[in-house]
């Protein structure tokens, strides 16, 4: 049996809702190769990513998107790849030099890093690639420049909701910022539960390699 979202747990009363929130926190480490969780959540006009790694990073992001931004069919893997970025940004910038194990549960998100590794610039379709504001490169460019020139990376498919820990984690975190998006959870709450339900799922993680 999988492992219960801690969004079952989560407070149920209304709060305001905020246009975006962003956490990047960390928790103890579990010894070992560092792996690295990723999973977006997608709902009709706000997307919500996150990620653990057993290194100890995590953390979520969650806002409004606009729908002229990027074709609907196309906002589930965009917002797939964002997670791997945020999540590959602070685990590298914690540990530089060390191989990352990237597990990912979207297979188009997966096909997409592939490609990326090989030296395509593919994007996803409606994906812009101008500039952001005050010059900032996009996310999913800044991603296939570190896919491409980061031979420490690898990606692996992890299936999803079948009970792995550090996915599940993935998955609630980016459910949970939804919600605060939405209003249904304070943001102030934020920085308490990501921390919690990221130190339980690599406690469950470390009681499974070591069975």
């Amino acid at each position: 049996m999988g492992r219960r979202s801690p969004l079952a747990h989560a407070p149920r009363f209304t709060a305001r809702a905020v246009r975006q929130v962003v956490i990047n926190t960390e928790v103890k480490a579990v010894s070992g190769p560092i792996v690295l969780a990723t999973d977006a959540s997608v709902a009709a006009d706000r997307v919500g990513s996150g990620y653990v790694a057993t290194s100890g990073q995590t953390g979520l992001r969650a806002h409004e998107y606009p729908g002229h931004l990027v074709r609907s069919r196309s906002r589930v893997v965009v917002t797939e790849l964002r997670a791997v970025h945020q999540g590959l940004r602070a685990v590298l910038h914690a540990h530089p030099r060390r191989a990352v194990e990237v597990r990912v549960d979207n297979m188009q998100a997966l096909s997409y890093l592939a490609r990326w590794r090989r030296g395509s610039t593919d994007m996803p379709e409606g994906y812009g690639t101008r500039l952001r504001s005050q010059g900032r490169r996009p996310s999913l460019l800044q991603l296939q420049m570190l896919v491409e020139y980061t031979p420490s990376l690898t990606f692996v498919h992890e299936k999803a909701h079948a009970g792995h820990p550090l996915n599940e984690a993935a998955d609630s975190l980016a459910k949970l910022g939804l919600r605060c998006v939405r209003g249904t959870v304070p943001k102030e709450e934020l920085p308490r539960l990501v921390p919690v339900w990221a130190a339980g799922a690599l406690a469950e993680y470390r009681r499974g390699r070591a069975a």
